[in-house]
């Protein structure tokens, strides 16, 4: 087992959440020599979807869909709701009760990919962050043709997300 050598994602304090609680975001911001509309394909396109993250079933013009996991680290099914979609500037997602927002902004030949995980329970940061830092290496990786990573290759993160 390896540690994957890539870029962490942060977790940060909510800012508009009671103060009684201790809920954090997960922030990850990755840059790709690639026009937003190939990533924005990447996340929408079921097939280029597959290769990287999972599939779905439903129409997303609905604001609903069905996603299934499609790798070794999991393959459970989830409600997803659609509560914005932009295209290709971003989207954001209730994922069975998760709050996911994709933000891409093109500068030039490089487009920035800002993904936020909001609401998470800090004491879930160690599981949950490993997970995203994992699945945007597998997107990067089917961006460029690359290897996918192997999930146990971020266990050792955990600890950085606490």
């Amino acid at each position: 087992m390896s540690t994957p050598d890539t870029v962490m994602g942060e977790v940060r304090p909510e800012s508009d959440c009671p103060q009684d609680t201790s809920l954090v975001r997960l922030v990850y911001r990755r840059s790709f020599a690639l026009p937003a509309g190939e990533i924005w394909e990447a996340f929408t396109d079921p097939r280029q979807l597959s290769r990287w993250y999972g599939t779905f079933t439903g129409d997303p013009a609905t604001g609903h869909v069905r996603l299934t996991m499609t790798d070794e680290h999991d393959s459970a099914t989830v409600d997803v709701r659609i509560l914005r979609c932009t295209p290709p500037a971003g989207f954001s997602l209730d994922v069975d009760g998760w709050l996911l927002t994709v933000d891409l902004r093109t500068v030039g030949r490089v487009t920035t990919l800002d993904f936020t995980h909001s609401h998470v329970p800090r004491s879930e940061a160690g599981e949950i962050g490993p997970g995203w830092q994992y699945y945007l290496d597998r997107l990067d990786a089917a961006l460029s043709g690359g290897p996918l990573p192997r999930w146990i290759d971020y266990l050792s993160l955990v600890d950085e997300y606490r």
